[in-house]
């Protein structure tokens, strides 16, 4: 994919050529620590509230009248709350599964949009999850759709798709959380360690701000858990976020195309399409990678990262946006076709209430801004203009949310009984919600923003490794440097163990490979950079270690147990037969099982990654290592820790001093103390 998005005459880098991995990460990181653009944050922030002032307004007066405030009747039962609620999921869905191809694909350009992406899949669930409750009536019972054991002695009701919304919903919660904070752990760490800095030089220089400065540094130091970049480390990261994302672009597909046969298997007139699914899954992918194209550019035209978003990004953007462009166009013209020329005369009075309706106008703006803006990227010079794929990103945004609204409200405004067609008209109510679910959306967001980093560091740093000359020229003219001399007064205090400083992994590497013989019983070996290091793991005798029994177990047992108790509770325990259904409808529990499969097997897989590394350790004696925050930044330590009487330093720092200058001599070589 990424080949195949990127061919061809390519309008520059990847990354500057000039970026150096502490350029990388100053560059990122000072827009939490020192907040450039603070008024025009303020500004944007103070809109975004006050959308969320009247998402609240809004659901007060929901709460108090009830769900009729939208204009819904009894044949429009699903207008614009559901349409929202399609609308959020299809952008969480799209974003959540560019981010996860990209990442499956190791797609070299995803450090500059995969952290958006994931941002964007979570904050857009968490806004779409407020739907189904509020669409309830009561939304203080929104627990009955869970299965648990309550005083009734009542299962809910696992055939109705009310329940499989709240499971995909929890599901769909739980992986974006888990991918979302599995790619930011590392950077939280080079967060934590420039502000401890920052908060060093305040206290130094008595700065009125520096109690503010400690307590951040105190809070990312949380946050990451106690990340050491440690090569275990690394090797589970590694594992964990590819396997999450696997999972989540399996979640994505059942999601949409569960909620899509559900629609596709009813008897409703334009509804009853195989191409349905595809249509679902093609423009929710559509308007996902759009509204990630329109926070890209924001923030590279508000933040200056254009260093790291460069026109190369813009380029590879424009070339997604038109390829779904082109799909979705293929999307509609089939079903025009295949209905005209062979559906029921129902389905075609559909399409031409569609095009000539009441409605007309939306579905008019559906087909229009989901199919003609991408056209213009077809122009290289549109493909890297900011504002060009701004615009598009946007109308691609627009488009699938009267996409959902024209396939909702048409369909149901009339159906095959004429007694049961009732018009349907927008109330403000139902356009006031909306709007502040996106004012909750854009508050999250610019949180999100102001303090924690918006581009992965560490995808950067690992494509600067690669392709910048500056970074690589640093990390050689660093190990010209190198003398190998250990300290030349050895600490008197109790000994932690042996700790040297290298320019590069090749040169951790090679270092470790020629004290690995050294029995484990003396000495446990690790090593700690700022990127991960597949080099490291022959040497520390790593490579067997894998996560996925742990990922295959906790999708295992999660699907098959919730399959046995959708079982249990509808055929045997709680039988409660409706619309024709069968005692074992066995079909219908399929879509909320798979959805709890993955789940949790993301359970398994967080705690793994956790339990594993021993993870959160706040405290840890390689800490101590003088200069060891460089490890987080352009520098890869190797800790020797004693373990035993026997354990020979000088032993160690000889084998390490001996190397030759090319090939695994440290910078430096340093004692530990407890």
């Amino acid at each position: 994919m990424s080949g195949a998005l990127s061919g061809g005459t390519q309008p520059g880098p990847l990354i500057r050529p000039d970026e150096t991995l502490p350029g990388i990460g100053g560059a990122v990181t000072a827009i939490p620590l020192t907040h450039p653009g603070n008024r025009r944050w303020w500004i944007a922030f103070a809109g975004a509230a006050a959308l969320l002032g009247l998402f609240a307004l809004t659901l007060g007066y929901l709460l108090y009248a009830g769900p009729g405030i939208w204009a819904n009747n009894n044949a429009v039962v699903w207008a614009l709350d559901i349409a929202s609620y399609d609308w959020w999921i299809g952008v969480a869905s799209g974003s959540l599964l560019v981010s996860a191809i990209l990442l499956l694909l190791g797609a070299e350009w995803r450090g500059a949009v995969n952290r958006i992406a994931e941002t964007l899949a979570l904050l857009a669930t968490a806004a779409a999850g407020l739907y189904p409750i509020i669409h309830l009536g009561r939304p203080w019972f929104f627990f009955w759709n869970l299965p648990y054991p309550n005083t009734y002695n009542l299962w809910p009701q696992f055939r109705s798709p009310l329940l499989w919304d709240a499971i995909d919903i929890v599901s769909f919660l739980v992986i974006c959380v888990s991918l979302w904070f599995i790619g930011l752990l590392p950077d939280l760490a080079t967060l934590r360690d420039r502000a401890h800095i920052e908060a060093l030089r305040q206290v130094e220089a008595k700065a009125p701000t520096r109690k503010l400065a400690l307590l951040r540094a105190q809070v990312y130091g949380i946050l990451a858990s106690g990340w050491r970049g440690s090569a275990a480390h690394w090797q589970i990261w590694v594992q964990a976020y590819r396997t999450v994302a696997l999972l989540g672009v399996l979640l994505v597909v059942s999601v949409q195309t569960g909620a899509s046969v559900m629609l596709a298997g009813s008897l409703m007139p334009g509804w009853h399409s195989t191409l349905l699914p595809v249509s679902f899954l093609v423009n929710a992918v559509y308007s996902g990678v759009g509204v990630t194209a329109v926070i890209v550019m924001l923030i590279r035209l508000v933040y200056g990262l254009d260093a790291l978003v460069t026109d190369r990004h813009l380029d590879v953007l424009g070339r997604l946006l038109l390829c779904l462009g082109c799909a979705s166009a293929y999307c509609y013209a089939a079903e025009y076709f295949d209905t005209f020329l062979n559906g029921d005369p129902e389905g075609r009075g559909v399409l031409v209430r569609r095009m000539t309706g009441a409605h007309a106008l939306v579905s008019w703006t559906a087909i229009l801004c989901l199919v003609l803006p991408a056209q213009i990227l077809w122009s290289a010079r549109a493909r890297t203009a900011p504002l060009a794929i701004a615009a598009v990103g946007l109308l691609v945004a627009i488009g699938a949310y009267a996409d959902h609204v024209m396939v909702l409200v048409v369909t149901l405004t009339q159906d095959f009984l004429p007694s049961s067609r009732l018009p349907y008209t927008t109330d403000i109510w139902g356009i006031a919600t909306f709007a502040g679910s996106v004012g909750l959306f854009l508050t999250l967001l610019l949180l999100f923003l102001r303090y924690l980093p918006a581009v992965s560091i560490v995808e950067s740093r690992r494509l600067a490794l690669t392709v910048s000359p500056a970074a690589q020229e640093a990390a050689r003219m660093a190990a010209s440097r190198a003398t190998g001399r250990p300290e030349e007064n050895p600490v008197a205090a109790p000994l932690w163990g042996v700790a040297a400083t290298f320019a590069s992994q090749g040169d951790l590497a090679a270092a470790l490979q020629a004290v690995s013989g050294i029995s484990p019983d003396q000495v446990h070996l690790d090593g700690h950079g700022p990127v991960p290091m597949p080099r490291t793991l022959r040497p520390l005798g790593l490579e067997g270690r894998s996560i996925l029994p742990y990922a295959l177990a906790g999708a295992l047992l999660g699907g098959f147990g919730f399959f046995a108790m959708c079982v249990y509770a509808t055929a045997y325990d709680y039988v409660f037969l409706i619309g024709g259904r069968p005692r074992l409808s066995w079909p219908s529990f399929v879509v909320p099982s798979v959805s709890f499969a993955m789940m949790a097997g993301c359970v398994a897989i967080h705690l793994a990654l956790l339990v594993l590394n021993r993870l959160p350790r706040l405290n840890h004696p390689a800490f101590n290592i003088p200069g060891f925050l460089r490890a987080s930044e352009d520098r890869f330590f190797l800790s020797a820790e004693a373990r035993g009487d026997r354990f020979d330093a000088g032993r160690i720092e000889r084998r390490l001093a001996a190397l030759p200058a090319e090939a695994g001599r440290p910078l430096e070589i340093q004692r530990i103390p407890r």
